[in-house]
């Protein structure tokens, strides 16, 4: 296996950052569903979305590189500010010249989300992502190892969701154990729950 590398996110890497991001989720079953469809046009939105996300000035984000390719991308923010990403009603209307009618589904799922958010100290892992190519090399496992121990140093809990089977079993390697499950927009989703250690 190539050598990983993890780093934080510096300015100009923002950019690719956000389009990998938005490779890695347009093909989601929550992602599809909110940017109504996985177009080109849906991802370059999506891509606008997650810029903004990923460059939000609450919380760290780090990269995992393989031989100089930006392969990974995870955001990581501390209880409350967490709760704070989601989209505010009165931001909808200039979201919505950029993405469109999908605007009202961002607003709608992170609300929705925000629901299930613990109302306790934690780390909120939100969000993690591989280049579609490279999922599966450990690339997630190598940024979610930094992640744990980070959060372990600190002793505190740490809190993700997913909409995806595969990662709830690779979330539950690293000792995240569901806490809840509820559907989002019509679609299953995984609300994940680990312990400091």
């Amino acid at each position: 296996m190539d050598k990983i590398s993890i780093a934080h996110l510096i300015d100009k890497e923002l950019e690719e950052a956000a389009e990998l991001a938005s490779k890695a989720f347009i093909p989601t079953p929550l992602v599809k569903r909110v940017m109504n469809g996985d177009g080109e046009k849906q991802r370059k939105g999506l891509q606008m979305g997650m810029k903004q996300l990923i460059g939000h000035p609450k919380g760290e984000v780090l990269i995992a590189k393989q031989d100089n390719l930006l392969a990974g991308v995870m955001r990581m923010v501390e209880w409350p500010d967490c709760q704070k990403a989601a989209m505010p009603l009165f931001v909808v209307p200039f979201a919505f010249l950029v993405m469109g009618r999908a605007a009202i589904n961002v607003y709608k799922f992170r609300k929705a989300w925000n629901l299930y958010d613990p109302k306790q100290p934690h780390w909120h892992l939100d969000p993690l992502c591989v280049l579609p190519g490279l999922q599966g090399r450990g690339i997630g496992s190598a940024l979610l190892t930094r992640f744990c121990e980070r959060v372990d140093e600190q002793k505190m809990d740490a809190y993700l969701e997913t909409d995806q089977p595969n990662n709830v079993r690779l979330y539950e390697r690293f000792g995240f154990k569901v806490k809840k499950t509820g559907s989002v927009l019509g679609v299953p989703n995984w609300f994940m729950w680990r312990t400091a250690r």
